[in-house]
């Protein structure tokens, strides 16, 4: 338990360095909830919440504990005080992801023509809560969301809305209400469809039809307003969440999250590299900042070899580089490896994934490579 806490105290300090190198402040007198940091976040999310990007402002944060209803309901509260007229009222939904599910809601006030959104998306990531939100401002028309959680209104179109290339069958008779792909590794789809019929129904088609073209179920859960399916087959992953119609939204709606974590065969991403990396493995993420002199550099790998072969692996070749292994531990299928060298860190986590095996290599100190 002492390692495992020693790991979070190690990303912790990350974060807060992470939070400090934020740029401009939001614009004066404008409230931000209490807890928040700037936060530099993914691009693939603006697609996936349907964030404006064009004419727009943007700004984010994050709260750790934080609660995506909590938090748009504060600024449900907060903008009128500041003179904003609320334009859109707070509306949430829950997604299904292969990695479980999360919580996502928007609302928009508006000023004469000027308007302001805040996106907010709460998630878990290892057992640790936290909610990420943007604040974008700019002209009323141009923070028009291109989806919200309840997506179309309480008709259900009589055609898609969208289209792009599905990777399940979809419902039969169902309708595409929203899509969005996620390129580079993982490749993630996202895909909303709607129909008339009950949510049972839907689940159970989903179910039957996903398990004779061979895919597991991996986790299974239903209610009396939705059911959500997770499935697997070899470096494939699938969440299916059907929810039950409601008061605002007169039908079934479907939401898919597919995920290909099939390796690729080079590097996806590129930068300088502290130590040695695993043999035959392949760069998948990389990121770098400075902060008070201090270089921090974060290199995510891929390899097909087990978790085990690759932890000794990296506990030999750092004690024969002259590295000191101050903890290690092992915890649900992960190990972690935290070495020091003169004013040098290295902490190196191994998990499991979907058809392969996940190395993320994080480096703080004083590093000068090419």
């Amino acid at each position: 338990m002492a390692q495992h806490s020693y790991r979070w105290i190690i990303a912790i300090c990350l974060l807060v360095f992470l939070a400090g190198c934020a740029g401009p402040q939001v614009s004066p007198g404008f409230p931000v909830y209490k807890g928040s940091k700037e936060y530099s976040a993914p691009s693939q999310y603006y697609q996936l919440l349907g964030i404006p990007t064009h004419g727009v402002t943007v700004k984010t944060y994050f709260v750790e504990g934080g609660n995506a209803k909590d938090i748009l309901n504060w600024y449900r509260n907060e903008l009128p005080r500041n003179g904003y007229e609320i334009a859109q009222e707070p509306v949430f939904q829950t997604l299904s992801t292969p990695q479980g599910s999360f919580e996502w809601g928007m609302i928009v006030g508006k000023k004469g023509e000027i308007g302001v959104g805040i996106w907010a998306m709460s998630f878990v990531a290892e057992g640790k809560r936290g909610t990420m939100y943007y604040v974008v401002e700019g002209k009323i028309q141009d923070l028009a969301p291109s989806k919200t959680p309840s997506q179309v209104g309480e008709k259900l179109p009589s055609s898609d809305q969208a289209r792009g290339e599905e990777p399940i069958p979809r419902y039969p008779n169902s309708v595409m209400l929203s899509y969005s792909k996620s390129e580079g590794f993982p490749t993630i789809i996202i895909i909303d469809y709607g129909t008339k019929d009950s949510f049972q129904a839907v689940a159970e088609w989903y179910k039957r039809d996903l398990q004779s073209r061979g895919w597991k179920v991996k986790d299974e859960k239903v209610d009396a307003e939705r059911a959500s399916l997770h499935f697997v087959k070899a470096q494939e992953e699938v969440g299916v969440i059907v929810y039950a119609p409601t008061s605002e939204k007169g039908y079934t709606l479907i939401s898919i999250h597919y995920g290909v974590y099939r390796l690729p065969s080079k590097d996806v991403a590129s930068g300088s590299e502290p130590v040695q990396r695993y043999p035959g493995s392949v760069m998948l993420k990389y990121s770098s900042m400075t902060y008070m002199g201090l270089r921090i550099l974060f290199i995510t790998y891929g390899t097909h070899d087990s978790v085990d072969r690759v932890a000794s692996w990296y506990e030999g070749y750092l004690k024969q580089n002259g590295w000191q292994i101050v903890t290690t531990s092992a915890e649900d299928g992960t190990r972690s490896i935290t070495s020091l060298k003169e004013n040098a860190m290295i902490s190196v986590v191994i998990s499991p994934k979907t058809g392969y095996t996940e190395i993320e290599v994080t480096y703080q100190g004083e590093y000068r490579g090419s």
